[in-house]
C-alpha cells in the first residue's frame, strides 16, 4: 500500500512489481507511463469529457450567446396618440403618420425616429381614402422627432433590452457600445483570469468563470434601466467566458492518450454548437421575453456546482507545481475509475517530478526562447486570423427574413459537419496540413465570391459559395484551437491558449470596418481581404510543428525543443493507439 503520512490517506498500488520505463528512464517521460500504467482512455475519461467537455459546453454557450439575442433591434416607429379613437388599422395609421424614407432603397420603408407633426382635425366624417392619399403640404405639417416614444414590431420578440429601454435613435449607440464592453470583458478575462489557470489550477478557475457568468447575468436582468450598472455587469460576465471553455477541455487532454485529443475537442465544439441551437429555441418557447429567457438561458449553468467535489484538478498540472500529495490523489481516483492500480513507487517517480519542477514567469515565458516565441506568434495568428475570417463573413452575409430564432438554429448545426470532418482530416493527416487544406478550400471559393458578388442573378450562387467558405474555415478553426491546446506546456498551456484569444479578439474588432469598406466603396473589396487572410492562415498552419500523435509537452524547455526534428514536408505516421512520440528535448539528445 502506499500511505501518505502527513494525511492518513491510503491509496491502492499493483501488487505486482514497480512500473517499468517503456521509454527509457528520462524525466520527462516518467508522467506520461505513469498515466499510461493507471489508464488514459479508460471510464474515467469517457466521464469526464462527455460531463464536462459537452454536457456543460451546451449549458455555458447559452448564456455567452444570450445577451446578443437580448440586445435585438425590433422594427421600430414614432407612436402617434390618437389612433384608439378612429377605426384606422396600424398600416394604416403609419401611413398616415410616419414619414417613408429610401435610406435603405425600399420605398415602402417607415422613417424609425420621426412623425409627421399633424395639424389638421381627425374629422370622423372625413372619409379614410381622402385622408390617407393626403400629402404632407396638405397638412401644412412637418416631420419631427418622436415625441411619445416608440412603438415595436412583436412578431417575434415580446420585448428585449432595445425596446424596454427605448434604445434607438439618439440612444442606437448603446447597442453597439454595450457588445464593444462584451469584447473589454473578454479581453481583461484572458488578461487576468486566463493566467490564473496556470497559478492556482484549472479547476478553481472553472468554478470561479461559472460564478462570475451567473451572478453577473442576474445583476444584468435587473439593471437595464441603469446603463452604467448595465455595462457593468457586461463587463463582469463576459470575463469568465475564454476560461470556462479552455479549463475543462485542457483537463481532458492532459488526462488523455494523444490519440483522444481530437475527440476531445470534438465534443466541445459539438457542445458549443448544441448550446448556440438551443439557446434561440428556448427565446422562441417564452416568446421573445428577454428577461425571462436570460434566465432561463443563465440559471442551468450553475449545476457544475452540485459536482464540484467530484470535478478532478489535472494531475499534470499538479506535478508540475511540485503537489505530489495532491496529484496522487487525483491519479488514485482516475485509477479507481478506470479499474487499474498505481503502481508501488508512484510517490517515488512523483516525488522525482517534483525535484524538476521549474519556475515560470506567466506570459512572458512565453517569450525567453527564440523557438517557443515563434510557435507562440504562429499559432496566435492561426487563432487570429480565423476568428476574424468567420466574424468578417458572418458580418458580411445580407440579414435573413424569417423567423430569426429558426435562422440562427439553422446556422447553429451547419457547423457540426464542420467539426465532424475537422476530427476526421486532423487524425489522418495531421493538424497542420488540414488546417493549411481547410484555409486553401476557403481562399479557392471566396475567388468564386469575389467573382459573383457584382452579379445580383447570380445571387443564389453566392450564398452557396459562402456556406461552402464558412464549411471550410469551421475546419480550420477546429484546427486551430487543437493545436492551441497541443503545443503549449503544461505549466503555460492555459496562460498561451489565453493569449491566443486575447489577440484574436482584439483583431476582430476590424471586421465590421472590412464590411463596410464593402458597403461603401466596392463590394469585391471584403472578399479580396479574406483571400489574403486565407493565404496567410496557409503560411502559419504550415510553419507550426505537427502535434498529431506526440507527448504532450510539461516544461518550457519541452515546448521549445518540441518538433524541433521535423522536416517541412513530413506527414504524420500512424501509431499503434498504445504508442506515442516523445517530444525531442535538449536532455534526451545529450544522451
Amino acid at each position: 500500500m502506499i500511505k501518505d503520512n502527513q494525511e492518513g490517506t491510503t491509496y491502492r498500488h499493483s501488487a505486482m512489481e514497480p512500473m517499468k520505463m517503456k521509454h527509457g528512464t528520462s524525466d520527462e517521460d516518467l508522467f506520461n507511463d505513469l498515466m499510461e500504467h493507471v489508464g488514459m482512455e479508460g471510464k474515467f475519461q469517457s466521464r469526464f469529457n462527455y460531463l464536462y467537455n459537452l454536457a456543460l459546453m451546451v449549458l455555458v454557450a447559452m448564456p455567452a450567446l444570450n445577451i446578443i439575442m437580448a440586445l435585438t433591434s425590433p422594427d421600430h416607429w414614432c407612436h402617434v396618440p390618437g389612433r384608439n379613437e378612429t377605426n384606422f388599422t396600424l398600416s394604416e395609421w403609419k401611413q398616415l403618420t410616419v414619414p417613408r424614407t429610401d435610406a435603405t432603397g425600399n420605398v415602402d420603408t417607415f422613417s424609425k425616429c420621426s412623425a409627421y407633426n399633424l395639424t389638421f382635425p381627425l374629422d370622423a366624417n372625413t372619409s379614410r381614402p381622402t385622408l390617407l392619399e393626403r400629402t404632407p403640404s396638405d397638412y401644412r405639417d412637418t416631420a419631427v422627432s418622436c415625441q411619445d416614444g416608440w412603438e415595436y414590431d412583436q412578431t417575434w420578440f415580446a420585448s428585449t433590452v432595445t425596446s424596454q429601454e427605448d434604445w434607438v435613435c439618439e440612444k442606437e449607440l448603446h447597442i453597439p457600445n454595450t457588445l464593444l464592453f462584451c469584447k473589454v470583458g473578454e479581453v481583461l478575462g484572458e488578461v487576468f483570469i486566463g493566467q490564473l489557470g496556470d497559478t492556482i489550477g484549472r479547476r478553481p478557475v472553472l468554478f470561479l468563470g461559472v460564478a462570475l457568468l451567473v451572478l453577473g447575468r442576474c445583476v444584468l436582468v435587473f439593471s437595464a434601466g441603469i446603463y452604467t450598472i448595465f455595462l457593468a455587469a457586461v463587463v463582469v460576465t463576459s470575463l469568465p467566458t475564454g476560461v470556462i471553455f479552455q479549463s475543462p477541455l485542457i483537463i481532458g487532454m492532459e488526462v488523455s492518450s494523444a490519440r483522444q485529443r481530437a475527440h476531445i475537442a470534438l465534443l466541445q465544439c459539438v457542445g458549443w454548437t448544441l448550446g448556440m441551437a438551443v439557446t434561440p429555441l428556448v427565446a422562441w418557447a417564452v416568446g421573445g421575453h428577454w428577461k425571462v429567457f436570460m434566465v432561463l438561458t443563465t440559471l442551468p449553468c450553475a449545476a457544475v456546482f452540485f459536482v464540484f467535489r467530484c470535478f478532478p484538478e489535472s494531475p499534470r498540472w499538479l506535478v508540475a507545481k511540485g503537489k505530489t500529495r495532491k496529484c496522487l490523489k487525483v491519479l488514485n481516483q482516475i485509477a479507481k475509475e478506470n479499474g487499474t492500480s498505481l503502481p508501488e513507487n508512484t510517490m517515488e517517480t512523483l516525488q522525482k517530478l517534483e525535484r524538476r519542477k521549474e519556475k515560470v514567469y506567466g506570459v512572458l515565458s512565453l517569450f525567453t526562447n527564440r523557438r517557443l516565441l515563434r510557435i507562440t506568434i504562429l499559432i496566435s495568428s492561426c487563432v487570429t486570423l480565423v476568428q476574424l475570417l468567420n466574424y468578417t463573413l458572418v458580418l458580411s452575409i445580407a440579414t435573413m427574413s424569417g423567423n430569426p430564432f429558426l435562422n440562427m438554429f439553422l446556422q447553429a448545426l451547419v457547423e457540426i459537419p464542420g467539426f465532424l470532418l475537422g476530427r476526421f482530416v486532423c487524425n489522418r493527416f495531421g493538424r497542420r496540413w488540414s488546417q493549411a487544406g481547410a484555409y486553401s478550400v476557403a481562399a479557392f471559393f471566396q475567388i468564386g465570391c469575389l467573382i459573383t458578388v457584382t452579379h445580383q442573378q447570380l445571387l443564389w450562387l453566392l450564398i452557396s459559395l459562402v456556406m461552402i467558405v464558412k464549411f471550410s474555415l469551421t475546419v480550420a478553426a477546429y484546427c486551430a484551437y487543437l493545436q492551441c491546446m497541443e503545443l503549449y506546456p503544461t505549466c503555460l498551456r492555459q496562460t498561451g491558449t489565453s493569449l491566443g484569444v486575447l489577440l484574436a479578439t482584439l483583431i476582430a474588432t476590424f471586421s465590421p470596418y472590412i464590411v463596410y469598406l464593402g458597403a461603401a466603396v466596392d463590394r469585391r473589396y471584403p472578399y479580396a481581404i479574406l483571400i489574403v487572410l486565407c493565404l496567410l492562415g496557409i503560411a502559419c498552419g504550415t510553419l507550426l510543428p505537427e502535434t498529431l500523435n506526440q507527448k504532450l509537452p510539461d516544461t518550457v524547455d519541452e515546448a521549445a525543443d518540441f518538433g524541433a526534428e521535423q522536416k517541412f514536408w513530413s506527414f504524420p505516421q500512424r501509431k499503434p493507439a498504445t504508442q506515442y512520440q516523445s517530444a525531442p528535448t535538449k536532455h534526451r539528445q545529450a544522451n
